[in-house]
């Protein structure tokens, strides 16, 4: 009767509460550590407290499907994999959040998918048990449904045994199936038709729809055209009075400063107010400096780079030490966000 009970409680659980309960919690722990942090600067960073969440969210499922009894199903052994890895791999807050939101959904239907497999087959067991099924035309269907908490059998033929039937609708496994389950006689067996609901079909285009949703997104980001966040540094490029009168320093240093970033991993760079994609330009004409073919404030030029910091901080330093570098740089490591480039 307690396995019944929990049981019930397993399937009645609806996973997608727990990722907003994880969400709200992890917001109003943001908000309490970012007024904490203003008083305690150099503790953990917001991504590590977010990634932890998603961790927890992560252990969370495993939990579930170890409950579940399939914590050794290959499908959900891999989407839990796969979860997990790309948590552990996301670079920013957002990423993280999608992570948690397109991997956690495809853990979600794995685990909801095997238990909906594991009941059809307790029910496919318990049909193949009834002499009746042996002696049957070939063809005949029964349909098992659940409504409004009671296991509806359709069995047009008569088939089935009265005891049977009784025997499904008396099973805890059949009573917690949520799919429409059709089991058709073919050679003297029931077997499985694998026709799914439209609800479901609905559910599983909404999830490749999710997911390319998901792909565009990181494309779009990658390519400059979508807004990016994430931890980085804020630039601030001066010109030194030694350097002041060498022509075209400013587009050159710039550039270089540009170049050595993307080489050492930067996912995005803003200057000015300009997001550099692939086809952007670095000009100087005089004092002036022409990114994109506009023209960006230089005293001081703002360089925003998202990335690893640490490792962005010691790639400048290879260029910063040239003898012939003639811009003087403030560097500061933190969060920042770059505009969009304009699709045109």
């Amino acid at each position: 009767m307690a396995g019944d009970r929990h049981q019930r409680w397993t399937d009645r659980f609806d996973p997608w509460l727990a990722i907003l309960i994880v969400v709200m919690l992890l917001n109003t722990a943001a908000l309490a550590r970012s007024i904490y942090l203003w008083r305690r600067p150099g503790l953990v960073s917001e991504l590590a407290a977010v990634r932890l969440g998603a961790v927890a969210l992560g252990d969370f499922y495993s939990k579930q499907a170890k409950d579940l009894d399939l914590e050794n199903n290959a499908s959900v052994r891999e989407a839990l994999a796969k979860y997990r890895f790309e948590v552990e791999q996301a670079l920013t807050r957002d990423e993280v959040a999608r992570a948690m939101s397109s991997y956690g959904r495809n853990l979600s239907d794995a685990l909801h998918r095997e238990s909906q497999l594991k009941r059809e087959q307790v029910a496919l067991a318990i049909i193949n048990q009834d002499p009746g099924v042996g002696t049957a035309k070939e063809g005949v269907t029964v349909t098992l449904q659940v409504e409004n908490g009671k296991v509806v059998v359709n069995d047009p033929e008569s088939i089935l045994a009265p005891k049977t039937v009784d025997k499904l609708k008396s099973n805890s496994s059949v009573q917690a199936l949520t799919e429409l389950v059709q089991v058709q006689v073919r050679s003297g067996r029931g077997r499985l038709l694998t026709t799914r609901s439209l609800p479901g079909q609905i559910h599983t285009l909404r999830q490749e729809i999710n997911r390319v949703q998901a792909v565009l997104e990181q494309a779009m980001q990658a390519g400059g055209f979508a807004e990016l966040n994430g931890d980085g540094l804020l630039i601030r490029a001066r010109q030194s009075a030694g350097q002041a009168l060498i022509e075209n320093v400013l587009g050159y240093d710039l550039r270089d400063i540009v170049n050595e970033l993307f080489a050492a991993g930067a996912r995005g760079i803003q200057v000015g107010s300009q997001r550099l994609i692939a086809t952007s330009s670095i000009r100087a004409v005089g004092d002036t400096v022409l990114v994109n073919h506009k023209a960006i404030p230089t005293q001081p030029m703002e360089i925003k780079v998202v990335g690893d910091p640490e490792v962005l901080t010691s790639a400048l330093d290879l260029i910063t030490n040239s003898p012939y570098f003639g811009l003087v740089l403030d560097i500061q490591k933190q969060n920042v966000t770059l505009a969009a480039h304009p699709l045109e």
